[in-house]
């Protein structure tokens, strides 16, 4: 390349950085107030020390970005006077190389603290193995991107955005659903992108901090004599020979050892905020990642399923859940409303006026209760996968089922109405990729599934959304114009009330008392949406009141909505580090209801999971169960409710997981689901589907 290529490449370098710095400037100045206004995080002690120093923080980033800017002017201007830039060895000696060892490591441990400035409120209270571990792994993925590019400046520079991005991404996912970014959401990429217009994101002093700080790193390395690692055809294919290496070094101590495990590292599926913040957002990052990917459980073994399938038929000859006794219904239909929650079992949580009136008056030819889930504020298709296939997401709590394992044909509660001569169809007022649901439905077994590209053109919306109201219209036209005499099942998500609740258009008309948190808008944003849940939800059953034909409603909440820490604390009247197991399951909770427009048993005070839902709907109508069904049926006398994390026993004591707290019966039952659960789930061909469906 001549001087007249490298001066114009130059040039073009210090331009773009010239933007990016200027860019960042304004950035922070005109966010002055996060830097001297009031903290919005007082309430957490382990912020404070940062919250103090905000001021010195805002003369640092604008400071560091002037010094810059002046030295990307000389660089220009020196550039100009040589011609061009010159390119150097950065292994061209010994002594050289150590230097860009240490410059790596150091600007590696510059990016961990960005990473966790941006994250982490208790960065102070890490223990120095987790930092120094996080720098690790930091700098190991410096020197894979190092040796692919075969260039210091241009390696670094992309490493330094790589970082940065990846912490801010975990920010706003964090802030939105209530959990970090995972490796799992990899693959829920295009239902985030639909969504992500709803949401507001508002960047934080320490975000804004780490752009100045990359920016004028990134101009540190655009402005120095670019250096490629090695020189000549043979030093460039042993370097990116090398790089291939690192990434198989890489995935087998993080993915094929227990190095993590091994470094004290531990997993808190129901809350991953708590990993990331005790371990590091990498570090947490990569040890849920190596969780994410199913292993067969303790035992499994296709003789053991055989047995398990043998003394499940045998106890059926002697107990089924079902009845040839009670009413068929003509109508199932199945409702599961987004964010639908009672949070009035908090103790601390009170609002100005009724909830859920017509829910709470909702007695005749009714049963409902609370419902365990194995998700919180996101992770929809989660509690939708329990529900429609009975397996419970205990082998998989830091995975999106649909988007890891459903590579087959399911046995669900859609494909055994559909034997029995049901309809089957799936409803939801959105985008047929979000949760990959174009792909899954037909291998759970549905006729059809109508999405937003296809109904609900007029539709009234809520806050962009769909409202339950024209959801509930939408499903009443399906009901009404289907052919005489046939038997149709309905399952129904709604969008209403995703989150997040921050849209100033919406007019909030509920007041959460005793809370003047900075989530308090959110929080009472987000009860008014659950109040006009309750009126079309009214609107819906007085219309099947008067139905002629026999019509079965089942109707549940998938999970709690994400409104902010505060919020929460405000809920439990305590902080969240001082949680019990049980007082964290109760994040856990929704609700449910059943109700037909004939008779049927009535009850209250009901305590279900997801996984369960369907066995017990099923049990309620003159319909045939599938034997697995049945198994499921029974499993709820010895473990009546169940999430990824723990179960209830039948005095309401909250249980977790391979703890000591789990009873031998309960661990024998547990045992036997999880093979049965994994059979299903992967077995193929090779799954008995006279016990899973219906002949």
């Amino acid at each position: 390349m001549n001087s007249g290529q490298k001066g114009h490449q130059g040039i073009i370098s210090a331009v773009i950085h010239g933007v990016f710095s200027l860019v960042s400037l304004v950035l922070v100045i005109t966010s002055y107030e996060l830097y001297f206004g009031p903290s919005r995080l007082t309430k957490v002690k382990a912020v404070v020390p940062f919250e103090q120093v905000r001021p010195a923080v805002f003369a640092f980033s604008i400071l560091i970005v002037l010094i810059s800017l002046t030295d990307g002017f000389f660089a220009l201007k020196r550039i100009r006077r040589e011609g061009g830039v010159r390119t150097l060895t950065a292994m061209r000696s010994v002594p050289a190389a150590l230097l860009t060892v240490l410059a790596v490591l150091g600007n590696a441990a510059l990016s961990f603290l960005e990473i966790e400035l941006i994250n982490n409120y208790y960065l102070l209270k890490m223990k120095p193995p987790y930092i120094f571990l996080g720098i690790g792994i930091t700098f190991f993925m410096y020197l894979i991107i190092l040796t692919f590019t075969n260039h210091l400046a241009i390696g670094m520079q992309i490493g330094n955005v790589f970082f940065l991005v990846w912490a801010m991404v975990n920010y706003f996912v964090q802030q939105f659903r209530g959990i970090p970014f995972q490796w799992i959401d990899f693959g829920s990429i295009r239902t985030a992108a639909s969504v992500s217009g709803n949401y507001r994101f508002i960047p934080t002093w320490q975000m804004l901090t780490c752009v100045a700080v990359t920016a004028a790193v990134c101009g540190f390395y655009a402005h120095r004599k670019t250096k490629r690692l090695f020189a000549g055809t043979p030093g460039k294919i042993a370097v990116r020979g090398a790089g291939i290496l690192l990434v198989i070094m890489f995935y087998v101590v993080i993915f094929r050892t227990s190095f993590l495990a091994n470094t004290g590292i531990w997993l808190r599926d129901w809350q991953p905020w708590y990993t990331y913040r005790l371990f590091g957002m990498e570090s947490g990052f990569f040890a849920f990642a190596k969780a994410s990917f199913p292993e067969a459980p303790e035992g499994y073994s296709r003789e053991r399923v055989r047995e398990i399938v043998r003394a499940s038929e045998e106890e059926a000859q002697t107990s089924s859940g079902g009845g040839n006794d009670k009413e068929i219904p003509e109508n199932i239909i199945v409702i599961m409303n987004e964010s639908y929650s009672d949070l009035r079992i908090y103790p601390s949580f009170e609002t100005s006026e009724p909830l859920m009136p017509f829910y709470d008056a909702l007695k005749t030819n009714t049963q409902k209760g609370r419902l365990l889930v194995s998700v919180k504020g996101g992770t929809t298709a989660n509690t939708e996968y329990e529900f429609l296939t009975g397996n419970s997401c205990v082998l998989s709590p830091s995975t999106v089922v649909y988007n890891s394992f459903i590579k087959q044909d399911q046995f669900t509660i859609a494909r055994a109405l559909k034997a029995q001569g049901y309809t089957v169809r799936a409803l939801h007022p959105y985008g047929p990729h979000g949760w990959n649901r174009d792909t899954v439905y037909p291998r759970m077994g549905f006729d059809e599934f109508l999405s937003i590209e296809n109904c609900f053109a007029d539709a009234e919306r809520v806050r962009g959304f769909v409202s339950d109201r024209a959801d509930y219209e939408e499903l009443i036209r399906q009901v009404e114009e289907k052919e005489k005499g046939e038997k149709l099942f309905l399952f129904n998500i709604t969008m209403q009330n995703h989150s997040q609740y921050k849209d100033e258009s919406f007019a909030n008309f509920i007041d959460v008392t005793g809370y003047s948190g900075e989530n308090k808008a959110q929080a009472e944003q987000y009860c008014s949406l659950l109040r006009m849940s309750d009126e079309a939800m009214a609107e819906l059953i007085n219309y099947f009141r008067e139905c002629d034909e026999k019509t079965m409603i089942l109707f549940f909440g998938d999970h709690q909505p994400e409104i902010g820490d505060d919020f929460w604390e405000y809920c439990f009247g305590k902080d969240l580090d001082d949680l019990s197991f049980e007082e964290q399951q109760m994040e856990y909770e929704t609700c449910f209801f059943v109700w037909a427009n004939y008779d049927i048993p009535e009850a209250e005070g009901l305590t279900m999971s997801a996984n369960y839902l369907s066995s017990y709907l099923l049990s309620l109508t003159g319909l045939e169960m599938t034997p697995y069904q049945e198994f499921l049926f029974r499993q709820r006398e010895e473990i009546p409710a169940m999430n990824a994390y723990g179960y209830l026993d039948a005095d309401g004591g909250a249980h977790q997981w391979d703890t000591a707290s789990v009873g031998a019966e309960a661990g024998k039952a547990i045992g036997d689901y999880k093979c049965l659960i994994y059979d299903e789930l992967t077995g193929g061909a090779s799954r008995d589907g006279t016990f899973y469906g219906i002949s």
